[in-house]
C-alpha cells in the first residue's frame, strides 16, 4: 500500500498539472479538422448521437463511461492484496507513459469537443447527462485566455479531448489485469462498452477514439521494451556477480 500511493500520489498531482499547462495554449482548436476527418471515414457523429439517445441505450452508455474510473484504484487494491508489487509498479508506469503521451498530443492538437463543436440542442441528448462531454469546458477556455485561474486538485476535471483518454485508459487497466483471467474478461466487455460511450456521453470524436486506442498501445508496448530491457541488465548482472563470487 505505501509503493502504491508513494508511486500513483505523486504520478496523478504532476499529470493534473501537465494536463492544464497542456491546454493552456494559444493553438487553434483542431475540431473542424477532426470532425472533416470523420467525415471522410464516413461517421456522422450527430447521426450516432440520435440513435444512441433513447432511455434504453444511453443509460447503459452513461454506466460503462462512469464505470472506468473505479477500476483505476480496483487494479491497485487487487495487487496490492495478493502483494503483486511488480505489476503495481507496471500499472503507474502505463499511466505515467500514457499521460506523456496524452499531454504532448493534446498541447500539440487542443480541441473543444464534439458537444461545443456541433452544439446539438438539449432534445438531441437528454437521455444523457446534463454536462455530457462539457464538463471540462470552462476550465478550457479559462486556460486558453490566459485568464487566472486556481487549480484545485480536488475539483480538477479530465482535460484531454484529443487523444481519449478513457480509450486507452480502458485498454491499459484490461491489460494490467491480465493475469487475472476472471476480472479481465468483464471488464473487457465493459470498457468495450466504454469506448463506445466515449463519443455520446464523453463528447469525443471518432478519430479521438483511435488516437487513444493507438496512445493505450504504444505506451503497453513502451512499459513492455522497458521491462525487458531492465531484465536483461538484471539477469546479466547477477550472472556476472555469480561467476565472480564461483572464482573466488
Amino acid at each position: 500500500m505505501t509503493l502504491a500511493a508513494a508511486t500513483f500520489v505523486p504520478l496523478l498531482i504532476c499529470t493534473t498539472i501537465l494536463m492544464h499547462v497542456g491546454s493552456a495554449t494559444e493553438r487553434p482548436l483542431a475540431d473542424p479538422v477532426l470532425a472533416s476527418i470523420d467525415a471522410r471515414m464516413g461517421f456522422d457523429w450527430l447521426w450516432f448521437l440520435s440513435i444512441t439517445n433513447n432511455k434504453l441505450i444511453a443509460p447503459v452508455l452513461i454506466f460503462a463511461y462512469h464505470a472506468l474510473g473505479p477500476q483505476v484504484p480496483l487494479v491497485l487494491l487487487l495487487n496490492i492484496a495478493t502483494n503483486r508489487n511488480d505489476k503495481i509498479l507496471e500499472f503507474v508506469a502505463l499511466l505515467a507513459v500514457s499521460s506523456v503521451l496524452a499531454g504532448a498530443t493534446m498541447a500539440l492538437v487542443p480541441a473543444e469537443g464534439a458537444y461545443a463543436y456541433f452544439k446539438p440542442t438539449a432534445e438531441q441528448f437528454n437521455h444523457f447527462t446534463v454536462q455530457a462531454g462539457m464538463w471540462h469546458y470552462e476550465t478550457l477556455m479559462a486556460l486558453r485566455s490566459g485568464e487566472p485561474f486556481d487549480l484545485v486538485m480536488a475539483k480538477s476535471n479530465g482535460l484531454v479531448t484529443f487523444p481519449s483518454f478513457h480509450t486507452a485508459l480502458g485498454i491499459m487497466v484490461v491489460y494490467a489485469l491480465r493475469d487475472y483471467r476472471w476480472l479481465s474478461w468483464p471488464l473487457g466487455g465493459l470498457n468495450a462498452i466504454m469506448v463506445i460511450s466515449t463519443l455520446p456521453e464523453g463528447g469525443h470524436h471518432l478519430i479521438d477514439v483511435f488516437a487513444g486506442a493507438l496512445v493505450g498501445v504504444a505506451s503497453i508496448f513502451a512499459v513492455r521494451m522497458i521491462g525487458a530491457y531492465e531484465r536483461v541488465h538484471v539477469d546479466g548482472a547477477a550472472r556476472i556477480g555469480s561467476e565472480t563470487a564461483r572464482l573466488r
